[in-house]
């Protein structure tokens, strides 16, 4: 961790209300995987939930868009592009399929606007034709995407609705390929994810190979606590100028366009910026099922949190409840000493055995497993303490291990993608077996419980975005784009 590390109560932060946040986070049942929180530039909490850990990367979703948006701040700063620029006009006309007529509404809009959302769109134009184009392959160099986007021009001038959309932050990453002649994560590496300490960042991408921006980054938590840090400090970090601070003050501003949806969060109804939300403390980036980058301005605090969790207001407001009336009171050592021993051994809950099974067993789908169809049968072998799953896909047999007690790591791997996964399981005393698989590089877990009439639950916690198979959310060549 580049930062410096410290007590809480070193800079005026009770301990005690970061172990109470802790303990919400995981009573209020929102999986939480990482918590780093930096105050006046030093951490002064940072704890993974085992199986999670600092050395990994986590898809961390919309959260993408913050990344997106830093690094065509480094364009602006650089004076390659303004805000002001249209759009159509920086994206090379080899990449429009042939035909493709640009509608005069898509002619005058900016790059700012996309990045604010504000594309004169009434609502998400990244529809299930953009969806197809992205998984369409092109053999001359066009692109299928920015085809089915020009099919569907803004409902109204651009600048004066604001509407959450993906199509607006594909186009940013459309004109940095454009302008550096690089790939958005190409470019973005050595100047952006490394000095903040990303490493073997990948990207989710389109089949034909460009990076969707809108979502798929899979970076960690420190470089997400880095990212907020920078932003923290008017785009310094380290002692250098990482981005201008004239880009962070504009990257944060509000716009001013209200929030048209019905009956948004109260933290989702305070304006929005270059891809970073404004809060009713401070501003954020964030990503489906609790991927936060939280700058606190007033409080001199960074925050990270990763998670997988199903409210996301419900998260901040924990995080109002519990930290914000910690800050500038007087901590003691003793809490202190508290909070990095519970940081220390932080763990989600780990199945395992309460009864006793057969050594091999097998189980057909149930009707109302959430795992597409392709997934027939389940068979389990113990091996020693532990055992072998193995899922049957459309005839390909895929084995995972399953730890009992204890986390195993194996790999999914099928159709030429692999998934690491961190699975424990075991007997329960009803006679049915019941395992949680962690696709640990995502926030999410496949969830496998038996019947006692021979057939087995393959569900999720949470359905990914992408879709319903888990092959879905690995970063490979072609990949499905998430949706948030």
């Amino acid at each position: 961790m580049p930062l410096p590390t410290s007590s809480a109560s070193a800079q005026n932060v009770d301990a005690r209300g970061l172990l109470a946040l802790v303990d919400a986070l995981e009573t209020g049942g929102h999986d939480p995987h990482s918590l780093l929180v930096a105050r006046h530039g030093h951490v002064i909490a940072r704890g993974w939930w085992a199986p999670y850990a600092a050395e990994r990367n986590q898809l961390v979703y919309s959260l993408s868009k913050s990344f997106t948006a830093a690094t065509v701040g480094l364009l602006v700063d650089a004076g390659r592009v303004s805000l002001d620029d249209r759009v159509f006009d920086l994206l090379p006309a080899a990449e429009l399929p042939a035909g493709v007529e640009i509608h005069e509404r898509f002619q005058r809009l900016t790059l700012g606007h996309c990045l604010t959302m504000a594309t004169g769109h009434a609502v998400d134009a990244w529809t299930e034709a953009v969806w197809r184009a992205a998984e369409t392959p092109s053999d001359d160099g066009t692109d299928p995407v920015l085809g089915a986007i020009l099919a569907a021009p803004p409902e109204q001038e651009p600048g004066t609705i604001w509407a959450y959309n993906q199509v607006a932050t594909y186009l940013a990453a459309a004109v940095v390929r454009a302008v550096t002649g690089e790939g958005l994560l190409e470019f973005a590496r050595p100047r952006l994810l490394e000095p903040l300490g990303a490493h073997d960042v990948r990207w989710h991408r389109t089949a034909t190979g460009r990076e969707i921006g809108f979502s798929g980054i899979h970076v960690g938590a420190d470089a997400i606590l880095a990212l907020a840090q920078t932003h923290l400090d008017g785009g310094q970090w380290q002692g250098a100028q990482l981005l201008s601070a004239e880009w962070v003050a504009r990257a944060t501003a509000p716009t001013g366009l209200p929030n048209t949806e019905a009956d948004p969060n109260p933290d989702w109804d305070q304006g929005y910026g270059c891809s970073f939300w404004n809060a009713r403390h401070g501003y954020r980036g964030d990503g489906a099922y609790g991927q936060f980058a939280m700058v606190l301005p007033e409080q001199d605090i960074a925050i990270a949190i990763t998670s997988e969790a199903t409210d996301m207001q419900a998260v901040l407001d924990l995080v109002w409840e519990h930290l914000l009336p910690a800050v500038d009171q007087e901590g003691e050592a003793q809490a202190d000493d508290v909070l990095a021993e519970r940081l220390s051994t932080l763990r989600v809950p780990t199945p395992a055995s309460t009864g006793t099974g057969p050594d091999v067993a097998s189980w057909t789908r149930s009707a109302d497993s959430a795992l597409p169809p392709a997934y027939g049968t389940a068979s389990l072998t113990r091996v020693g303490a532990a055992y072998e799953l193995v899922l049957d896909r459309d005839g390909t047999k895929v084995p995972l291990a399953v730890g009992d007690g204890e986390w195993v790591e194996s790999v999914l791997a099928v159709r030429g993608a692999e998934l690491p996964v961190v699975a424990a399981g075991g007997w329960q005393a009803d006679g049915t077996f019941a395992a949680d698989l962690r696709l640990i590089e995502t926030p999410h877990t496949v969830r496998i419980r038996t019947r006692t009439d021979g057939t087995v639950d393959l569900g999720w916690r949470e359905v990914p975005l992408h879709g319903a198979d888990p092959v879905t959310v690995a970063v490979r060549g072609p990949a499905l784009p998430p949706q948030s």
